[in-house]
């Protein structure tokens, strides 16, 4: 009869309560980054539609200060007004008049 002896293996307790935590841990983790980048794009869009909605609010104002003051200018050229401005306070027109920068060789003169 031959007797061997065979090397003591240690087996490895493998720990099932140990692998569900860790595999639950990592889902948790996954899903709460998941959570975290939701809510960041949320925030970035919420801010980028308010920038939006604000600057459309400014160009409706400016676009209303813009056409009163359009109203405005027109008012101002009406040739009529300026006449009528022009003898209610006693002005002339003046007549034969020469510019300075009407050409180049005023200051020769």
């Amino acid at each position: 009869m031959t007797v061997t002896k065979h090397a003591q293996v240690k087996e490895l307790k493998h720990n099932p309560i140990s692998t569900v935590f860790i595999v639950n841990t990592v889902i948790l983790l996954i899903a709460g980054l998941l959570m975290v980048y939701y809510v960041v794009q949320a925030n970035v869009i919420a801010a980028s539609n308010y920038k939006t909605s604000s600057l459309n609010q400014k160009l409706e104002s400016l676009n209303e200060t813009r056409s009163s003051l359009a109203v405005q200018k027109t008012s101002m050229e009406d040739s009529a007004k300026v006449l009528n401005f022009a003898l209610s306070q006693n002005m002339v027109e003046a007549k034969n008049v020469i510019y300075l920068f009407e050409n180049g060789d005023v200051a020769q003169r």
